[in-house]
């Protein structure tokens, strides 16, 4: 018995190793029906060989970035391996990262699914992570409650205990979670779920693993209608700050506004692709009705208003603020709000707290006692958050230097503090933890994502529609893509992009470069000419499958 029990306990720590490296699925292992020895020596004689690949993979993919810009790309590489990956931890469980790039910030053990979540999923994923993250996401899940609630943060070493100061406190859940944050008002409510929605879009469209897409649909849903049931009929999302704690923003915010509705459009969209047609048009609704009533009742002629008190109604004397940079980065604002803000918005320095992006408004010293519930103003700082969303506006906008010249700032302070970031910045420097990974993930996040343009499409399309100054299109710039075993090795210079694909198979490749796309362009594949689609300005090819040792090579002129 002692024997068989050694055995099973082996079988179970293989298995677990070939999944954290991902060799193979958990269940096609656990159901094979070979002795437990063969499996465990087949296991074990693959296992160097995929620790090799994979920690190949994810140099290659850190190491890859070519820019134009030497502050940026070193600022990349360690905020992606001093930093994100730094934060990584097998050892609490596989799928565990601390916010802190020293593992010990904010606890150590202790998980923040709500923002640092979806800021750590994202740049994770693009650093090649996507087991790591997978196996987070179903840690965080089973903290799930049944009307839907996910936590703030789950704090095993205070697991029942009260935290906070005397005079505003919380109990930590019996296990582990904390559901009501103890800042009087109870702030950051539409966070955890509105992050979790994030989450498994991200994770999908990485990953296109339909299956898991449909395991999870209930749980996200759950999240969904928590959320929902947090906004009233006109459509106003309650909850206090979105991710602001001091001031409250009690109790319409209008950051929350915006996410909410990008939110229940991303979940919307989750259930229609998996044929939930029903679903996908209530969340559709929700996210339209939300975004009316933001676009109504926030907008003051010329600006969005930062929140709405129940007492003292809107309140828009902080002038401009990170909310207007949310409508249009999200999407949420009309075309005629734009067109009025965005002149406004563009070249305004003043939310660059001691000269770091992002503060939270341009007039911080015109917040009055009553809009904070304590007595310190930890939030009214320059948060990597807020600049997240400066940068997602830049590139809905096409401000390539705007964006370029933002990211440098960012990267200058790191340079300057060792590649390392706090958790806040005022005209006084930084505060908060020393070594949090916000700033650093961000920065994977708003290079890939909008620098470069790199999106994956729910279909499947591998998009690159980059937007940079005129000097980076003159130079050129590139890297190398690896995601679900398939790999893109591309540099782009003025109307002229070339690349290696590899892949077992066939990938949609949507492209946009310095001038819009026109029929006379010449596409070939393997030095063949290929069909293309043009729609709004781009490039739409079908890469064939390739093996590694012989890619197919794509030229767009």
């Amino acid at each position: 018995m002692k024997r068989i029990a050694l055995h099973s306990n082996v079988m179970r720590t293989i298995i677990d190793f070939a999944c954290i490296l991902g060799c193979a699925s958990r269940d096609r292992l656990q159901k094979t029906k070979l002795p437990t020895l063969i499996v465990c020596t087949v296991i074990l004689a693959v296992l160097g060989v995929c620790a090799i690949a994979q920690a190949a993979e994810q140099k290659e993919t850190v190491r890859s970035l070519d820019l134009p810009d030497a502050e940026i790309v070193a600022a990349y590489r360690r905020a992606a391996t001093q930093n994100v990956l730094a934060a990584v931890n097998p050892k609490v469980f596989y799928g565990y990262w601390s916010v802190c790039a020293d593992g010990a910030g904010f606890g150590y053990g202790c998980t923040y699914p709500s923002l640092d979540g979806h800021q750590m999923t994202d740049a994770l994923l693009f650093l090649g992570q996507a087991d790591v993250v997978k196996a987070n996401w179903d840690y965080v899940r089973k903290f799930q409650r049944p009307n839907g609630q996910l936590p703030l943060a789950i704090l095993p070493n205070v697991a029942g205990q009260l935290i906070g100061p005397p005079s505003a406190q919380s109990r930590v859940d019996a296990n582990g979670g904390l559901y009501r944050h103890w800042v009087p008002g109870d702030p950051l409510r539409a966070l955890a779920g509105a992050t979790y929605i994030q989450n498994a879009d991200v994770i999908y469209r990485y990953t296109q693993d339909h299956e898991w897409l449909v395991r999870q649909l209930p749980s996200v849903n759950l999240a969904a209608d928590f959320l929902a049931g947090l906004s009233n009929h006109d459509g106003a999302v309650g909850g206090a700050g979105y991710y602001v704690e001091r001031p409250l923003r009690a109790e319409f915010d209008g950051v929350a506004q915006c996410h909410a509705a990008d939110a229940f459009q991303r979940v919307a969209a989750l259930n229609a692709l998996a044929g939930n047609h029903e679903s996908a048009r209530r969340y559709q609704e929700l996210a339209n009705r939300i975004g009316a009533h933001f676009r109504n009742r926030f907008w003051q002629r010329d600006h969005f208003a930062e929140y709405i008190h129940p007492q003292h109604g809107v309140i828009t004397k902080h002038g401009l603020t990170d909310v207007d940079w949310s409508a249009i980065a999200t999407g949420v604002a009309s075309a005629e709000q734009v067109a009025i803000l965005w002149p406004e918005l563009r070249d305004e320095r003043r939310f660059y707290y001691g000269g770091m992006p992002t503060g939270i408004a341009v007039l911080p010293d015109s917040y009055e006692s009553w809009e904070f519930p304590t007595p310190d103003r930890m939030d009214l700082a320059a948060m990597g958050r807020v600049w997240y969303l400066e940068c997602w506006a830049r590139a809905r906008m096409g401000d390539g230097r705007g964006l370029v010249e933002s990211i440098r700032k960012v990267c200058q302070v790191g340079r300057q503090n060792g590649f390392y970031w706090c958790e806040r910045y005022t005209n006084k420097g930084g505060h908060g933890a020393e070594k949090y990974c916000e700033y650093p993930a961000n920065l994977i996040r708003i290079v890939q994502r909008f620098l470069l343009g790199v999106d994956f499409g729910l279909d499947g399309t591998l998009s690159i529609t980059p937007v940079v100054p005129d000097n980076f299109w003159h130079s050129g710039f590139g890297q190398t893509l690896t995601w679900r075993g398939r790999t893109l090795s591309y540099r782009i210079q003025r109307d002229r992009m070339t690349g290696d694909y590899c892949g077992k198979g066939t990938q949609r490749l949507c492209v946009k470069l310095a001038k819009p796309a026109h029929k006379a362009a010449k596409v070939t594949i393997n030095g063949q000419p290929a069909e293309m689609a043009v729609e709004d300005g781009r490039w739409t090819v079908l890469l064939p499958a390739a093996p590694v040792e012989r890619p197919c090579h794509v030229e767009i002129q």
